[in-house]
């Protein structure tokens, strides 16, 4: 039985699959798992398909999220399928519209079956970092698939870097038959240590590059990746493993097959070159994610391969490496450092909204930070050259202190009516403004910078965010403390050491309020031109020490660049020490 809703809402959804349930006797007693299945490609019915055969052995409530953010509207749509039209299960598909997408979680709570574990499942689009997803915050496992991304190999690499126990992919998955043959023939007599090994394969396919990095850790050695050959067998995955050892090499090809049809193995040993024919399937979408679902206990062997095939990055030095040097505009007092920065900005949104016709500014707080944002709208009436162009410009902020919407200590109200309002007034939407979360929004400090993070990726922060010398923000504005801390990230705090995430919930901050949410440092060394704004001679030494050495951990102010400018915009207070 299938049902839908249009211009709905999530309770109702909830209603009406109860209402269904009565109708036709079903139950959810026999409900193992909520699958929360966030499609954002074209492709749903592939998914679905996938959960409804998988549901067979793994009774689900299956929720699908269907996205489409560039939609006029705002609003939700929902198809309730339950009965023979949803296998062993029940089936959710949610098309999310517009403003919508910015409450996912508050979308699929109220749908989440009670007590049950939660897996989320990214057919296409994966996360950078899935467990600070919003959707993957809440789950126990959390399955990805790189080799249905665009760039495969640059996903798994981001994925590495935000790994956490509980995460899995496809590509891996893919292996798991493979592993388990070339296992066994690692046991035939006289079992001994290969001297080396070669995988078949295309060095871009992920489970390829996996597959070497498996054995590589689990024997010690290097292991080479070979494109295939004539006569081999092509196309995505492991083609083959070939061993060798003091007495010969074992070899485990993919045959050809007749019609394409690839299905089988063909192992020749040493001594025996005959070749022995071993049925070896590759397998479809509903095997690899009902054996996912088969086991929701972390799958730490991933998570170690993972880490052996990729480097991660230890020093957060690192992003703000082989960019630009940084320059210096030393000004009269606090006023003007406030105006030159706000014109300097204008220039450089009003050239990327006449390019691409959108903008990305971060703003800061603070005294000089919230003087140049009150000059901004001025400056950018004099450089934007069409008015309507406003209409692309982006606000979002650097941190933010975890309090009350209203109060003073916000840096958010702090610019309120003298930047947001006018930029409205001009012609910028207001979903265009992009806040972060206080406790009125019934968040936790953790659970809403996940959500900060998640609205980056959503506009397309996620790449730039984890691939070096690419930029996301076109303008970035960052204050500094006397201590040397830019945004929320201080000297010697252990939350500045997230990297894994775009946005961090600090606690315990040396400076009150104890409590605030940060962007990162990848995030932050992923904007065009960054600006930092000081006045006073309180800020002369952390200045002087923030123009030497990248060192994040001592001096946080060094440890950003911009990767086509950085200027430091200095009273002669505050530059006296360079």
């Amino acid at each position: 039985m299938i049902t839908t809703l249009t211009d709905t809402t999530a309770s109702a959804v909830e209603k009406k699959m109860m209402e269904m349930r009565e109708t036709f006797g079903a139950t959810t007693i026999g409900r193992v798992l909520t699958l929360i299945i966030v499609a954002t490609g074209e492709d749903v019915d592939g998914p679905v398909e996938a959960a409804v055969h998988a549901s067979h052995e793994h009774p689900a409530r299956v929720i699908v999220v269907d996205t489409e953010p560039d939609a006029d509207s705002s609003g939700l749509d929902a198809e309730v399928r339950v009965g023979r039209d949803a296998g062993a299960g029940e089936i959710v598909i949610l098309r999310a519209r517009g403003e919508i997408l910015y409450s996912l979680d508050t979308l699929i709570m109220p749908l989440l079956l009670p007590d049950a574990p939660i897996v989320t499942w990214w057919p296409d689009g994966a996360p950078s970092s899935p467990v600070h997803d919003v959707l993957g915050s809440m789950s126990q496992r959390r399955i990805t698939d790189a080799a249905s991304c665009e760039d495969p190999l640059a996903t798994l690499k981001r994925l590495r870097r935000g790994y956490a126990s509980g995460d899995s992919d496809l590509a891996w998955s893919r292996l798991t038959n493979w592993r388990g043959l070339v296992a066994s023939v690692f046991e035939i007599p006289p079992a001994t240590t290969p001297s080396s090994i070669r995988v078949v394969g295309h060095e871009e396919d992920p489970s390829v590059v996996l597959m070497a990095a498996w054995l590589e850790q689990a024997l010690d050695l290097d292991v080479e990746i070979t494109a295939p050959g004539v006569g081999e067998a092509d196309g995505s995955g492991v083609l083959g493993v070939h061993l060798t050892r003091g007495d010969g090499t074992i070899s485990l090809a993919r045959t050809p097959g007749k019609n394409g049809d690839e299905d089988a193995i063909v192992m020749s040993l040493p001594g025996d070159e005959s070749g022995q024919h071993v049925t070896l399937p590759r397998r479809s979408l509903n095997e690899l994610l009902a054996e996912e679902l088969r086991r929701l206990d972390p799958d730490e062997v991933y998570g170690e391969v993972l880490a052996h095939a990729f480097s991660g990055i230890e020093d957060a030095a690192v992003y703000a490496g082989g960019k630009p040097d940084p320059h210096d505009r030393v000004l009269a007092d606090a006023d003007a450092v406030a105006e030159a920065a706000a014109e300097d900005a204008a220039g450089h949104l009003a050239a990327a909204l006449a390019e691409t016709g959108t903008a990305h500014l971060v703003v800061t707080g603070g005294s000089v930070g919230t003087r140049a944002a009150a000059a901004l709208p001025k400056a950018l009436q004099a450089a934007v050259k069409k008015a309507a162009d406003i209409e692309g410009l982006h606000v979002w902020w650097g941190d933010e202190r975890f309090v009350d919407p209203e109060s003073e200590d916000r840096n958010e109200r702090q610019v309120r009516e003298s930047l947001l309002v006018p930029l409205l007034e001009a012609g910028m939407p207001e979903k265009n403004v992009h806040p972060m979360p206080s406790p009125a929004d019934g968040v936790s400090r953790e659970e809403g910078a996940a959500w900060y993070g998640q609205q980056l990726d959503l506009a397309g922060g996620d790449q730039p965010f984890r691939t070096r010398g690419r930029a996301f923000f076109d303008v970035l504005w960052l204050g500094m403390g006397p201590d040397g801390h830019v945004a929320s990230l201080f000297p010697e705090h252990p939350d500045q050491r997230e990297t894994g995430a775009s946005a961090v919930g600090v606690d315990d901050s040396p400076k009150p309020p104890a409590e605030r949410i940060s962007l990162t440092w990848p995030v932050l060394n992923s904007a065009r031109h960054v600006g930092f704004l000081a006045a006073g001679k309180d800020k002369a030494e952390a200045a002087a020490r923030a123009h030497g050495q990248i060192d994040p951990w001592i001096t946080p102010a060094s440890a950003v660049r911009g990767l086509e400018s950085t200027v430091w915009y200095l009273d002669e207070a505050a530059a006296k020490d360079l």
